[in-house]
């Protein structure tokens, strides 16, 4: 004698029509997935790009020049260098000096 288990469908899922739900269901939650992990690695390959841009900034004008960057690249790399040099003076010029005793 054969007892059916509890959690058992009365009623088996096969056939097309099951086959086409769990087809369908599978592909949503597949795209459902891939969607995060897509914009994921979109995220981390644009900030890749961004600390390499910026690592290139931080070279000086004439090493930039002896590996052959464009001019707008070198220009952009001064003009950042400059700021930086005004933003530390004006700091220097904010700070109060401490007497002579400390």
């Amino acid at each position: 004698m054969t007892t059916r288990q509890p959690f058992q469908p009365s009623l088996p899922l096969s056939g097309p029509a099951a086959s086409r739900w769990v087809e369908r269901v599978g592909g949503v939650l597949r795209d459902a997935l891939r969607m995060p992990i897509d914009a994921w690695r979109g995220w981390r390959m644009r900030r890749a790009h961004e600390h390499q841009y910026d690592a290139m900034l931080n070279l000086g004008a004439g090493t930039l020049r002896d590996i052959g960057a464009p001019d707008w690249v070198v220009s952009h790399a001064e003009s950042r260098r400059e700021v930086e040099a005004h933003r530390v003076d004006e700091f220097h010029l904010g700070v109060r000096e401490l007497p002579s005793r400390w």
